[in-house]
């Protein structure tokens, strides 16, 4: 007589089909995902287990759901800034926040070294 093997969660066979293993037994993967996959906060849908999942104050995202609230450009693996709860990336953020060369009009990065108005050389420590 053969031993049972199924999901833990809706008790179909598993055999022959794919698993996950957890402490609490094997799961189906549909069962897996609904049991246990978090909810992206950006589009509402099931992290599955095959995802890349990222996690942000308390929010889980897909990978292609964490972008720049303003120009869409992933934020997966760049440098970013929340500002009044909205994802930015670095090149928005300083177009919207950071001020004006009133020469050029461009926005002055924050770690850039300021210009001399007369000489116009950059003043570096």
């Amino acid at each position: 007589m053969s031993e049972s093997f199924d999901c833990a969660k809706c008790s179909e066979s598993l055999y022959g089909r794919k698993y996950i293993q957890t402490d609490d037994g094997p799961y189906c993967v549909p069962c897996y995902d609904n049991t246990f996959a978090n909810t992206c906060a950006e589009c509402q849908q099931l992290i599955g287990h095959d995802s890349r999942e990222l996690f942000y104050e308390d929010r889980h995202f897909h990978e292609g759901c964490f972008r720049c609230c303003r120009c869409q450009r992933s934020l997966a693996d760049e440098p970013f800034t929340c500002q009044d709860g909205e994802l930015l990336c670095n090149d928005c953020y300083c177009s919207a926040f950071s001020s004006q060369c009133s020469a050029c009009g461009e926005p002055v990065m924050p770690d850039a070294a300021p210009i001399d108005a007369d000489t116009g050389w950059r003043d570096i420590p």
